[in-house]
């Protein structure tokens, strides 16, 4: 009521936490002004979406802006921003180019959080650097027949004989970033028997997924109607050996990892 008697609660108006201390607000700062100053200065949203890909020029920059590994941590080659600094860029960035802005958040938000979340201190050593400088990376869930219903996808995973890979069979469609991704978080149908009943039953796992790994191919770029600069594919997966230490968050625990 206040408001209306001309007396204005800052508390009652902006009920927000302020969760950035002084100097996580002073690295933001710094970050916020060369962001703005790319897409003012070297990115052209019409261009890229008139060749339906984000230049060479534009895209090196990014990597060197380390606009892809804001919240990978520092010691790993990241910025090391929290979510709220991250939040902040993102809104700069998806003001200017929407399209970039999938691309990043693709590749970040969902691409490698997998192995920043729940990833062992070994894998975070191997993969966080890497997806920090140069290598794209992607979240592969979705298929023809289980879009909102994740929990029954086909692709399926199963151990070798002599228990040191995985071997995966699927296909993923419209994963963001797919035709550019190296390494993927990719969801799969696992055997897994309860050793109490001896019984065997299917549960979604994640993998961390290299293409290098061999048997992963792609579908071109689909023709999409908007954001047409972020690369949108099929993904296709053929007796994909994967080492048993790709396993990520433990076996059978996909369905709980899911954002």
């Amino acid at each position: 009521m206040n408001i209306f008697r001309g007396q204005v609660e800052a508390r009652q108006v902006f009920p927000y936490p302020n969760v950035l201390n002084e100097e996580q607000k002073e690295t933001l700062q710094m970050l916020i002004d060369p962001v703005t100053k790319y897409f003012e200065e070297i990115n052209d949203p019409f261009k890229n979406d008139a060749e339906e890909k984000v230049n060479d020029k534009s895209l090196n920059a990014l990597w060197e802006l380390g606009a892809f590994a804001l919240q990978v941590p520092q010691d790993l080659g990241g910025l090391g921003l929290t979510n709220t600094q991250y939040a902040r860029l993102v809104e700069i960035v998806g003001a200017h180019d929407l399209g970039v802005g999938i691309m990043l958040g693709a590749h970040q938000s969902i691409g490698f959080k997998g192995i920043l979340l729940f990833g062992t201190p070994q894998q975070k050593a191997n993969y966080l650097p890497r997806v920090s400088s140069g290598e794209f990376a992607a979240f592969c869930l979705t298929e023809p027949s289980s879009g909102s219903d994740a929990g029954s996808i086909k692709s399926r995973a199963v151990l070798s004989p002599d228990g040191k890979h995985y071997v995966l069979n699927g296909s993923k469609i419209w994963i963001s970033n797919g035709g550019l991704a190296e390494i993927m978080t990719v969801f799969a149908q696992t055997p897994i028997t309860d050793p109490k009943t001896g019984k065997t039953v299917d549960k979604v796992s994640a993998f961390i997924v290299e293409r290098s790994f061999g048997g992963v191919t792609s579908g071109p770029p689909e023709k999409k109607m908007g954001i047409k600069c972020s690369n949108t594919a099929e993904v296709y997966y053929d007796n994909v050996q994967i080492p048993v230490e790709n396993l990520l968050g433990g076996l059978g625990n996909g369905s709980l990892k899911l954002p």
